[in-house]
């Protein structure tokens, strides 16, 4: 969502302040959503729990998100805005392209290992399994994820085709996935990975700007 700016006096008006608040408590709400979900699971999640965390009425919040579905899917949604926001926030620091790359994959890599973001994901992927909907929005998530990685390795390697383009971009989205379930929050760390991580940024590097055949 974009940022409401509030620099004249057409922007101070009672309406734009009114919008302001609406939208910062609409992040509150979202954000409380996300620890709960990260923290105690889909089935303790409720309206009614959300509304006494962020210290609002339950019919307050229900303006908002009217049931539990619509607060979900917002939620997912929210979460992938987080990460495009990182990209322009990195990307805003520096022209490099391969730097940026290199810098967000770290940024997902140290990402996984907090509960926010683990426990999110453990419960995401158990209520795609068995739920349409969110196995919907969680397909486009993914889809939104590997688009943009898409485009940090276009910027470093234009020259690499559409199709293997994309193969990378999951490749490597595949990969740093799979490291939640060694390196995510609550994980116990294999022996003999002491700065794995920077491997996995040097291999995810690799696929982006090598246009060899892997076979």
């Amino acid at each position: 969502m974009a940022k409401q700016q509030f620099d004249s006096s057409q922007n101070i008006s009672p309406r734009n302040l009114k919008r302001k608040s609406s939208l910062k408590r609409s992040m509150e709400i979202l954000e409380a959503t996300k620890l709960l979900l990260s923290e105690q699971g889909y089935d303790k999640l409720s309206l009614r729990k959300i509304a006494a965390i962020t210290g609002i009425h339950l019919k307050t919040l229900q303006h908002y998100f009217p049931t539990k579905e619509i607060l979900i899917k917002a939620t997912l949604e929210y979460v992938q805005s987080l990460y495009e926001k990182k990209i322009q926030e990195i990307s805003s620091h520096s022209t490099d392209a391969e730097k940026n790359f290199k810098n967000y994959i770290n940024y997902l890599v140290e990402d996984i290992k907090t509960i926010e973001t683990a426990g999110f994901f453990y419960q995401l992927w158990a209520m795609a399994h068995v739920d349409k909907n969110t196995n919907n929005i969680m397909e486009q998530i993914y889809q939104a994820h590997t688009d943009s990685i898409e485009n940090l390795i276009k910027a470093i390697n234009p020259d690499m085709g559409n199709h293997m383009r994309k193969q990378r971009a999951v490749m490597i989205a595949a990969l740093i996935e799979g490291m939640m379930l060694f390196l995510g929050y609550g994980k116990k760390r294999p022996k003999n990975t002491a700065h794995i991580e920077n491997e996995i940024i040097a291999l995810c590097t690799n696929l982006a700007v090598t246009n060899d055949s892997l076979q």
